[in-house]
């Protein structure tokens, strides 16, 4: 029988990190905190079901391959798909960038309207320099 799981639901979700006595930087990217319950599939037939339920994009090869080109000639791509800052790439851009040497760049592709305003401010505390933005794309270079 299949091992995914069905009926998933988030049932409380809250800021737990602001304010919290250990160290964590959690709060300044807006994570919260989540229960969430959820149940195994009881028989194949249930989890075919499911399955079959779940919708998503499907985009051709040409249309993945222009969204995944750097128009900046970037040492690295992100692509951080409709997600805003606070879903969670900054995590991962703050990765890249850590994986770059200094004065190499970072192009971060990322369609959310918030970004236009969070990912300057996230490249201003976390001293990296924010070179470029045209559209849907952010060249950011490593400083140190």
């Amino acid at each position: 029988m299949a091992a995914g799981f069905v009926d998933f639901e988030i049932t409380w979700q809250g800021d737990v990190f602001s304010g919290a006595p250990q160290s964590s930087s959690a709060a300044n990217f807006g994570t919260l905190g989540i229960n969430f319950t959820a149940r195994k599939a009881v028989n194949d037939a249930e989890w075919n079901a499911a399955l079959e339920a779940l919708s998503c994009e499907v985009t051709t090869q040409a249309e993945d391959e222009e969204q995944m080109n750097s128009i900046f000639g970037a040492d690295a791509f992100y692509d951080a798909g409709d997600k805003g800052c606070a879903d969670g790439p900054l995590d991962e851009i703050a990765l890249l960038v850590r994986r770059l040497s200094p004065g190499q760049t970072l192009e971060v592709r990322a369609t959310d309207p918030s970004v236009a305003t969070d990912l300057p401010a996230w490249c201003r505390l976390a001293r990296q320099e924010l070179v470029s933005h045209q559209g849907d794309r952010y060249l950011i270079r490593r400083r140190s």
